[in-house]
């Protein structure tokens, strides 16, 4: 296969079913990602439009970088060590995935990474279920502590179903939040449209909104970019169809793609209202202030598809992992699927009382310091081990894995 191009490989193996593998995980991270700090445009205001349309670009360019290249990354290494779940990438990353490992430093690695995955888990979660609240009780009313409750119990209820739902569902989620995020840009544009174009590109106008400087934000934004590099523990979950390199630097690409046309398409309806939206819940703002209530009912729609794909896929993650560990006979891999999944959703609803927005700022700067350190430099030095347990399977399955 190292002599065919794209097309020729696109050709020979199905173009349908390549590109359904590609779509399907970048589908699968924009539902993801599409949580309660996308949705609600935190993320637009806090990382994206702080200083202006100029600096947006910047960012933008950087973060596609930055997600495309580690979630590429992951699945190769994935696909070559054939890991299931958070516990395995990691240690197959730090070279103790063999069953002679020491037991000590194998012990560590995964205790270590365990509370740094439910750290991830609690922090984006938390976020999930107090948009997820506030919008309950904003525009039906519903008590703070009842949706909270309805929101955990639903979660829970989508996690049991697995991996292939979540994939299929995450798809089905990613046309729907298009379609709702592409009426509210067009609304934006209608009443709007001339603050955008004007914006967009200017690297003068904003430097005085977020109370901040190019370099602190950078290096604010530049930590929450270390943390595409932690993807991988969340992909050795769904990546079951990848079938070779090329399956899985595609599937980097199209994640890349999909999750900063994402964080485009919010930052372009934040920006012509800021700095006035530059806290709470932007889009929601923008909507009940800018607009008529149909539109805020399509916002809603899109709020409630962000949180049902994200929170479960999640959740899914940590019960993934302790699923396998609880042994028990007594109880079906479903109801103890429900039951962590349960635990770990209401561990978030306590988590979810702080706010949104400093869950975003504080909880995502922690974990990307965590991440340059834990996750960022040991994906580079596997790399070259890496490169050769995969010419070395080849040698001996005459396969195609390497490019």
């Amino acid at each position: 296969m190292k002599g065919d191009s794209i097309m020729e490989y696109l050709k020979k193996s199905g173009f349908a079913k390549t590109f359904s593998i590609w779509f399907g995980i970048g589908a699968l991270m924009f539902g993801t990602y599409c949580g309660a700090n996308m949705a609600s445009g935190v993320y637009a205001s806090a990382y994206i439009v702080t200083l202006g349309g100029g600096w947006s670009l910047v960012w933008l360019s950087i973060f596609f970088a930055f997600m495309t290249f580690f979630c590429a990354i992951s699945l190769v290494f994935i696909r070559i060590y054939k890991v299931k779940n958070y516990n395995q990438y990691y240690l197959a990353l730090y070279g103790l995935h063999k069953p002679d490992a020491n037991p000590l430093l194998r012990g560590g690695v995964t205790v270590f990474f365990d509370i740094f995955t439910m750290l991830k888990g609690l922090v984006n979660v938390a976020a999930t279920v107090a948009l997820f609240t506030e919008l309950m009780h904003a525009l039906l009313g519903i008590p703070v502590l009842v949706g909270s409750a309805m929101g955990i119990l639903l979660f829970a209820v989508l996690t049991i179903y697995g991996a292939g739902f979540l994939r299929k569902f995450n798809t089905i989620m990613t046309v729907s939040l298009i379609l709702c995020l592409g009426v509210i840009l067009i609304s934006v544009i209608a009443i709007r449209g001339d603050v955008l174009v004007s914006r967009i590109g200017n690297f003068q106008e904003g430097l005085d909104w977020g109370g901040t400087t190019v370099k602190a934000h950078f290096l604010m934004f530049l930590s929450y970019c270390f943390n595409t590099s932690a993807w991988g523990s969340t992909l050795s979950n769904y990546s079951d169809q990848i079938r070779d390199n090329r399956d899985a630097i595609g599937s980097g690409i199209m994640i890349g793609v999909h999750v900063t046309a994402l964080f485009a398409i919010t930052g372009a309806i934040v920006l012509p209202f800021m700095p006035d939206v530059m806290q709470g819940t932007p889009i929601l703002m923008i909507c009940q202030n800018y607009f008529p209530g149909v539109l805020t009912a399509v916002y809603w729609v899109v709020v409630i598809f962000a949180v049902a794909s994200t929170a479960p896929s999640f959740t899914f993650n940590i019960s993934n992992r302790w699923a396998g560990v609880w042994k028990t006979e007594k109880l079906s891999h479903r109801a103890k699927f429900f039951i962590l999944s349960l635990g770990f959703l209401l561990t978030c609803g306590i988590l979810s009382q702080v706010g949104l927005m400093v869950i975003v700022k504080k909880g995502y700067t922690l974990l990307g310091n965590i991440a340059l350190i834990a996750v960022i430099i040991p994906i580079f030095i596997a790399i070259p081990r890496m490169i050769k347990q995969d010419k070395a399977d080849k040698q001996m399955t005459g396969g195609n894995g390497t490019l």
